[in-house]
C-alpha cells in the first residue's frame, strides 16, 4: 500500500482515543525517508483505536528493539518480552510486547529471526490487564481487545494479532467477505500474564485494509462474547457485545 494518510484518517475518525499517528508510522518503518519508502515496499499496518495495535519468556532488557531505535517511541515500565515466534510459508516471525509509560500495551510483529525494523509494525493502547501510569495518556481506558493487522512484501503475509482481556479463551475474527476465523488465545510472561494474545495468519490476502474485517471478538470457555471491538461500531475503542453476533 503507499496510501497510508487515507486509511490512518478513516481511523482516527472513528475513535476520541488521540494516537500520534506520525510516530506510529515511523515505528513500523513506513515514514522513514522518502529514497528509503520507494525501495523498501511495505504495506501499511492497520491499526484499529489505538496509537496505532508468545514458550518464550526471556526478558530483553539489553537488547536494542528496533521501536527503541526510533525517536518517539514509548517508554517501557519493564523490558519487551517475546510473546511467541512462529513460520509462515518459510517466513520467520516473532510477537514482541511491553508496557510502557504513556500509551498502554505496545505490540510488535517483527519478520525474521532477528530485530531488523524492515517490514516491522507496532501498536500501542490502554487495554484492560495492563496498569495505567501517572502519564498513561487520557482518552480510552480499558480496552477489551484490539488488533494490528498488516503483512510486508517479501518477508510476511498478511496477518492480524492482537490482546485480549484474560478471560477470552478464544478470539473470532469477521471478515468482511462473511468468513469467520476462530482461534485459541495463549497466555504472555510477566508482567503481561493478566492479558492474552491472538495471532492468526489469513489465509490467501496479499494485503489488508480497514474494510478487511468486521469485527474481532474475544469468547469465553463457554463460548460467550466477553469483548468485542467492531468497524463500524466503537466508542474509544470499545464496542456493543452485541457488535459481534
Amino acid at each position: 500500500m503507499t496510501q497510508p494518510d487515507s486509511v490512518l484518517k478513516q481511523l482516527v475518525a472513528a475513535a476520541t482515543w488521540q494516537p500520534d499517528w506520525q510516530a506510529v508510522l515511523v515505528r513500523a518503518g513506513i515514514l522513514q525517508r522518502r529514497r528509503l519508502l520507494t525501495r523498501r515496499r511495505l504495506v501499511v499496518a492497520v491499526v484499529v483505536a489505538v496509537a496505532v495495535i508468545v514458550p518464550l519468556t526471556a526478558a530483553a532488557a539489553a537488547r536494542d528493539w528496533w521501536f527503541f531505535r526510533t525517536p518517539g517511541s514509548p517508554t517501557q515500565t519493564s523490558s519487551p518480552v517475546v510473546v511467541k515466534t512462529g513460520i509462515w510459508e518459510g517466513h520467520r516471525w516473532k510477537l514482541v510486547a511491553y508496557p510502557s509509560e504513556t500509551d498502554g500495551l505496545c505490540v510488535s510483529m517483527i519478520p525474521g529471526s532477528g530485530d531488523s525494523s524492515f517490514g516491522a509494525a507496532m501498536g500501542c493502547g490502554p487495554v484492560e490487564g495492563v496498569a495505567r501510569t501517572a502519564q498513561t495518556k487520557p482518552g480510552a481506558d480499558g480496552m477489551k481487545i484490539t488488533y494490528l493487522a498488516g503483512s510486508a512484501t517479501s518477508v510476511l503475509p498478511a496477518y492480524i494479532v492482537g490482546p485480549v482481556i484474560e478471560s477470552a479463551a478464544t478470539v473470532a475474527i469477521r471478515l468482511s467477505d462473511g468468513i469467520t476465523i476462530d482461534t485459541p488465545t495463549f497466555t504472555a510472561p510477566f508482567p503481561l500474564d493478566h492479558v492474552r494474545f491472538y495471532i492468526v495468519q489469513l489465509p490467501g490476502k496479499a494485503a489488508v485494509h480497514l474494510s478487511t474485517f468486521d469485527w474481532v471478538a474475544g469468547l469465553d470457555q463457554s463460548g460467550r462474547v466477553v469483548a468485542c471491538l467492531a468497524r463500524t461500531s466503537s466508542t474509544n475503542g470499545i464496542s456493543p457485545l452485541s457488535a459481534c453476533h
